[in-house]
């Protein structure tokens, strides 16, 4: 009776652990998402403040995907080096510190510095994520994968929503820099219950349990190496257009519509954009593994970007929610089915560097959304297009989930 009692309170604690571990890497992708997505909303007052042209108010939204997908690929290596526990920890002490700093000193070249930092402070705990999701729950890759995502999502519609009526409410509607320090103390409340609560190894599974991983990780690498090496760059590609939608709607959508004389759109517009990102990623949570290796979500996704993007620019105002909600849901469709390949298809010791392969050409890619958005508006004078960037991901993603031969157990 005694050994059964003990074998059941072991199973009861190992659950629960794996049940906080779970929810401490949602609060880490929430960390990872709220201090840059802060940023948008207050846009106008940096360049009001700060005398900035529409160019470089674009680079300090466009810098955070430069960096993290320039530092993908070398923090992928460390990370197989260093381990992904100690990455992650290094990651949000440097996003703390950015976050710290950058409110210290409200000046350009400070800011540009100190968002560098911090933004590679998330790619090297973004990148090192699936493969402790692999070592962590090597049986429910896909869920905790897209809990991850759900995590960034969470992250992304708080910023969005709370800097303008809670954080400037609470500090003055001129206190930008302070709400710099707001979004910079959870992520120090992170690195501490990360350096407490996160396993130093793999939570020991049953025979069977292994086994399965084991076989289902056999069977997704049958492909051979060179398969999953290219569709890594393919789904870079595909990524980066849903990651380009994404920021460069976040980039323009505040600095748009002052230049059409109706702010008062900006808090809803920007809050559905993210917002509407949550009921999407939760779905694909569940339907993750039907959906993956299929052309279906990236055309469906393309097709509905670019409607939603016509529409944005072509009816009233009012409207903007609606495309909102659109543009934020396809963007994060993409992603959440994209940042589980990795764990499901690499081997071991691949996860980190096919994930930094990965994240480098999608951020890179989506880097050229929002400064290219500046740029062209700066030349033209016309604000509409600052969105053309946009435009281009929609058909871009529509056009390589027409031709692309994708397979059902490849990444793409």
């Amino acid at each position: 009776m005694d050994t059964y009692q003990k074998r059941d309170d072991h199973v009861r604690t190992r659950s629960w652990r794996k049940m906080l571990v779970m929810g401490l890497i949602i609060f880490i992708g929430i960390n990872l998402r709220t201090i840059v997505l802060a940023v948008p909303p207050i846009l106008p007052l940096l360049r009001h403040d700060l005398g900035l042209s529409y160019t470089q108010t674009g680079l300090i939204t466009s810098l955070p995907t430069l960096i993290m997908g320039g530092a993908a690929l070398p923090a992928g290596l460390l990370i197989g080096r260093l381990g992904g526990r100690f990455m992650i920890a290094c990651g949000l002490a440097l996003l703390a510190l950015g976050g710290f700093l950058r409110a210290l000193w409200p000046a350009l070249l400070p800011l540009y510095f100190f968002t560098a930092l911090l933004s590679l402070g998330i790619a090297c705990s973004q990148t090192a994520i699936p493969s402790l999701v692999r070592q962590w729950f090597p049986t429910r890759i896909g869920f905790v994968s897209a809990l991850f995502t759900d995590g960034l999502v969470i992250g992304e519609t708080l910023g969005a929503v709370l800097t303008i009526p809670v954080v400037l409410g609470w500090l003055g509607q001129n206190a930008w820099a302070a709400s710099f320090i707001f979004w910079a103390v959870p992520v120090v409340i992170a690195l501490f219950l990360w350096l407490w609560l996160a396993p130093t190894s793999p939570p020991t599974h049953s025979p069977e349990q292994a086994l399965s991983a084991e076989s289902s990780s056999r069977a997704a690498i049958s492909t051979g190496h060179k398969p999953v090496r290219i569709s890594a760059w393919v789904l870079g590609l595909l990524i980066g257009g849903a990651q380009l939608t994404y920021f460069g709607m976040n980039a323009w959508i505040a600095s748009y519509n002052q230049a059409l004389h109706i702010p008062e759109m900006t808090p809803l517009a920007l809050g559905v954009l993210n917002a509407a990102q949550l009921p999407v990623n939760l779905a694909a949570t569940f339907f993750a593994d039907r959906m993956a290796g299929k052309r279906a979500p990236f055309i469906v996704t393309g097709v509905i970007c670019l409607i939603a993007i016509l529409g944005w620019l072509l009816t009233p105002a009012t409207l903007e929610p609606l495309w909102a909600a659109f543009l934020g849901g396809s963007a994060t469709l993409v992603f959440t089915l994209g940042i589980a390949l990795p764990a499901l298809l690499a081997r071991g010791e691949q996860i980190a560097r096919m994930t930094g392969t990965m994240l480098t050409m999608g951020y890179i890619f989506s880097f050229l959304g929002p400064f290219l958005g500046g740029w062209l508006w700066d030349i033209t004078h016309v604000p509409a297009v600052a969105f053309l960037p946009v435009a281009f991901a929609a058909l871009l993603l529509l056009t390589l989930g027409i031709v692309l031969p994708l397979h059902k157990h490849m990444a793409s």
